[in-house]
């Protein structure tokens, strides 16, 4: 049975929601979920299934904290501790809503790097007209360079294959234009490495507009691209739902009854973009299974991380892309 290691004190709704989250896992998977946190505060939820556990965390990391300070002082705080479980073989993948720099950083200083990843890159599900794309890196690096680069296609190509199950998955660059010679000197020289490479399926730059049109399954881009990518969707989603509630609300007569006729619309394009279908963002290039879940989640994105986290270990991603990027450097 997998198990997986389960911060309950970090997120804007924790612990409740990160415990519903895991009581609802338990109840549809065959996992078994550590909550890591405060014993305490835990205990009193009087959590009763034989598939879930405690382990006490004295410390937490609040979201504001500098995540290398958080690291070096807070060494029982419920990230530390979740992710020395999986250091030590006692859980299988670590999930945590909390502080996503600290995640990164105790990701990175105790499971350590895949040997051939130089830098880790955090990877997102991006809504799409036709399912989703893998968008990689979001922001946990802003100043990359063409090798970098070259790394997260790699790695968002085995993911995308492996746990998402696209069958070559195309890998786009993300640009000002569609030309090889657009872009900026990081983007031109991307370019080149990744037409080079053999084991990806690179079908050239994207333009921002080609991003929800579903021109690519796997997109490249820096952390600081891609962060203001991932802030402006999510302000863009918020602020359309709003002002057509708002219209409807405050509308005619015929407005509020087209809202009602439309509802099932509106609902069934509500779980389309929603981040809680998608759950946890994988860090990808870490030496073992540990994903970012949004700081606002509730019980359905924690059910839905553990998700991902379990196909993560099922299909022995780790294993398999730490074998191919060692493959891939040792034949050039």
């Amino acid at each position: 049975m997998i198990t997986i290691a389960l911060d309950a004190m970090g997120g804007d709704h924790a612990p409740d929601e990160i415990v519903k989250g895991a009581q609802l896992a338990v109840q549809n998977f065959d996992v078994a979920v550590v909550l890591v946190g405060n014993e305490g505060v835990l205990s009193s939820y009087n959590i009763d299934h034989p598939n879930i556990k405690i382990v006490h965390a004295a410390d937490i990391i609040s979201m504001d904290e500098a995540p290398l300070q958080a690291y070096k002082k807070k060494k029982n705080s419920s990230i530390h501790v979740g992710l020395e479980l999986v250091k030590n073989n006692q859980a299988d993948a670590f999930i945590s809503a909390g502080n996503t720099g600290a995640v990164m950083s105790c990701s990175l200083f105790i499971l350590g790097r895949i040997p051939g990843v130089d830098r880790p890159a955090l990877a997102s599900l991006i809504p799409t007209k036709k399912g989703h794309a893998l968008m990689l890196d979001m922001g946990s690096n802003v100043d990359s360079k063409p090798m970098h680069l070259e790394q997260y296609a790699l790695m968002g190509h085995f993911f995308s294959s492996q746990v998402l199950h696209v069958n070559q998955p195309r890998v786009g660059l993300i640009n000002i234009g569609e030309e090889a010679e657009k872009g900026n000197q990081l983007t031109q020289d991307a370019y080149g490495c990744l037409s080079r490479n053999s084991t990806i399926n690179f079908i050239g730059n994207l333009e921002g507009k080609d991003i929800l049109f579903h021109k690519a399954d796997v997109i490249v881009c820096d952390g600081f691209v891609g962060n203001a990518l991932l802030k402006f969707g999510e302000g863009l989603v918020e602020f359309i739902l709003t002002e057509i509630k708002h219209s409807i609300i405050n509308g005619s007569l015929l407005s509020r009854l087209g809202g009602v006729l439309l509802r099932p619309v509106f609902q069934t394009l509500k779980k389309r973009i929603d981040y809680e279908e998608y759950g946890g963002a994988p860090l990808l290039g870490i030496n073992g299974v540990s994903l970012v879940a949004h700081g606002k989640s509730k019980e359905k994105a924690i059910y839905s991380a553990i998700r991902t986290a379990m196909e993560s270990v099922e299909s022995d991603m780790i294993q398999k892309m730490s074998m191919a990027i060692h493959s891939e450097y040792a034949n050039q």
